[in-house]
């Protein structure tokens, strides 16, 4: 007998039982813009699907379902989804089921990549995602793993229930999103205890045999990475945990089980706990991100394995996923098991967040390893963001093509991060100008004026169901607040640190309830309050000496530096007020909260700057018994 998702037992959840536990959502109207034309990869599911009559997410389509008195079928699928194509051929192979969704729902069709938004509130890890909703949106039921009898079986149930419990079921939903929370507001913590208190969470969850979070499936988690990686410097935050054996044991799980040694690259996730039991598909915004962790690890570990695991997905995504005519990268590769085929499916669609992580990703290369060719295809990702799907007044599209009445706080942030990352690396002031834009549009659409942090999604009209209902996600709001503050560095205006402190406000609560998930914002609170280094370049910057300073900084080995270039032309009024001059000849002034260190000159060595640093490192090991 046929099962949708694979092997295991079926199962689905009918929550009518539990109608009020359902998740938080508002009653949505008809947007006032018509929805964006169909794309390429809903055409071709229409095409997979003949016998049912597919239409895409839209406020026309709930609409109609309210006018039929029917439900609606959704669908939430991706093009590198190992059991997407299985999905397909039973859903088409099934007359019966087809006739059952045809009569009783209005089936909609979602590409999980296309609409982030859609994906986040109605979505699960494991794709497809079938879910029955009532015309207003809210989640009557989610489905999993079944055979094709328990889904007609499924979908008669509750047609039926629903078409003789209507009114009541529409206003249990209604009023459990009304349903006020009396519980008091947990107490926040302060910003600087943040990564302590994520760090000690982490230790007590950790599979300490395998690395990573969970006994079952799992996942890899970056964003941990990244923290326990960056921790690992500061021993201020240890509080009698090591990070480093938290972090070694997942970096060295997953390069066991998720690396394929073959091609390069990670796999999406493992069945099993030793991470030994992959999942095939490649995405390039998550391989991006490892490929960021084992990189930064090296550095900090003194691990040349570490080092060729990087470059080693640093050479997957330029032979597999880069678009040499475009300069960016594509999207994914299949789950499929066989190779030849996995190629066949790669996703051509070049999106801006997952390309201003692998923009990311190159210039950690570039600052790790100090070659110029990761420098140059990081650069020709952000060019591409930059030129095709950049509007000033608008913010960043998706992907070319995209509706711009829905925009995105990660691909806002994502490659505004890069950029300025970018500018630090090439002085090209084309990045700064951009990056700061960014950074006024996320403030304009997406900011919270009231209760600070950034909402996740931006709509220039009333969205349907549940997508009404706006969250801040944790993980990009990080990287805004890193984003400010690299700027409050860049440009030294003040109100840049201002907002990077408060966009970590919405999060501090959760601290208390999700510590060990909290990672992300962490991470951020703790570079917030880290002594940061600032590598100020002066001088000219056609002359070559400026270039020469500028790659000696970036590629310093200091996970707390930030460089600035500063011209003698452009920036006159930051260079009278830091008090360096207007010295054409290029300088190099490190300084600290606290101190300067002695200038550097072309030709000379880094050593001194490097000594001063490791006096301070010393001295603050001392401070904190280390």
């Amino acid at each position: 007998m046929k099962s949708f998702y694979g092997i295991g037992k079926a199962w689905f959840f009918l929550l009518f039982a539990a109608i009020f536990f359902a998740a938080c959502a508002h009653h949505a109207a008809m947007p006032a813009r018509p929805p964006a034309p169909q794309a390429p990869v809903f055409a071709a599911h229409v095409k997979t699907n003949p016998d049912i009559n597919w239409v895409q997410w839209s406020g026309s389509a709930f609409t109609r379902a309210r006018a039929e008195n029917k439900l609606v079928f959704l669908e939430i699928s991706a093009k590198w989804s190992a059991w997407h194509g299985q999905l397909d051929k039973s859903l088409s192979s099934d007359p019966a089921a087809a006739e059952i969704i045809e009569k009783n729902y209005i089936p909609i069709y979602v590409d999980a990549d296309r609409r982030p938004d859609i994906y986040a509130r109605y979505g699960r890890r494991d794709l497809p995602s079938l879910s029955i909703l009532n015309p207003d949106g809210y989640v009557l039921a989610v489905a999993s793993a079944m055979t094709e009898p328990e889904l007609k079986n499924l979908l008669g149930t509750l047609a039926r229930n629903y078409a003789k419990n209507k009114a009541v079921i529409d206003e249990a939903l209604k009023s459990s999103s009304r349903t006020p929370d009396s519980k008091k507001p947990l107490a926040p913590y302060p910003v600087s205890k943040l990564p302590s208190i994520s760090l000690s969470a982490l230790a007590g969850e950790w599979d300490n045999s395998y690395g990573g979070i969970g006994n079952g499936k799992k996942f890899p988690m970056p964003e941990m990475l990244d923290f326990l990686t960056y921790v690992s410097a500061h021993q201020e935050f240890w509080k009698g945990t090591d990070p480093a054996q938290l972090a070694k044991a997942a970096l060295n799980g997953m390069a066991a089980g998720l690396y394929d040694g073959a091609e390069g690259g990670f796999y999406r996730y493992s069945d099993t706990p030793d991470w030994k039991s992959p999942h095939k598909e490649k995405l390039l915004g998550l391989n991006s991100e490892i490929m960021s962790a084992y990189l930064a690890a090296s550095e900090q570990y003194k691990n040349k394995k570490y080092l060729e695991i990087g470059e080693s997905c640093a050479r997957f995504l330029d032979e597999y996923l880069l678009d040499r005519k475009a300069g960016a990268f594509m999207n994914s590769m299949s789950g499929r098991q066989d190779a030849a085929a996995a190629r066949i499916e790669t996703d051509r669609t070049l999106f801006a967040d997952a390309n201003g992580k692998a923009a990311l990703a190159f210039l950690e290369a570039y600052r790790v390893t100090g070659r110029k060719e990761y420098l140059k295809t990081a650069t020709g990702a952000l060019d591409y963001i930059i030129n095709n799907l950049y509007i000033k007044k608008t913010g960043v599209l998706h992907y070319r093509g995209a509706n711009g009445n829905m925009l995105g706080l990660s691909d806002q942030v994502m490659p505004g991060l890069a950029a300025v990352r970018a500018y630090e690396a090439t002085a090209d002031r084309k990045y700064l100008d951009f990056a700061v834009n960014i950074a006024k549009i996320c403030d304009r659409k997406f900011y919270d004026q009231k209760d600070f942090g950034f909402y996740g999604f931006w709509y220039a009209y009333r969205p349907v169901g549940l997508l009404e209902d706006k969250k801040k996600p944790q993980e990009e709001n990080a990287c805004m607040s890193e984003l400010l503050m690299e700027l409050h560095y860049l440009t030294g205006r003040d109100g840049y640190e201002k907002q990077a402190r408060n966009t970590l406000i919405p999060f501090i609560p959760a601290f208390r309830k999700y510590p060990a998930l909290s990672a992300p914002a962490a991470l951020a609170a703790a570079k917030i309050c880290s002594r940061t280094y600032e590598f100020f370049v002066t001088g000219a910057e056609s002359d070559p000496g400026f270039a020469e300073l500028l790659g000696k900084s970036y590629t310093f080995q200091c996970p707390d530096r930030v460089v600035v270039p500063l011209d003698t032309m452009t920036d006159r009024k930051r260079l009278d007020h830091l008090g360096y001059g207007h010295d054409k000849t290029p300088i190099l002034y490190v300084c600290s909260e606290t101190a300067c260190f002695p200038p550097v000159r072309p030709g000379e060595s880094m050593e001194k700057v490097r000594a001063m640093l490791e006096k301070s490192r010393e001295a603050k090991q001392k401070r904190y018994g280390k």
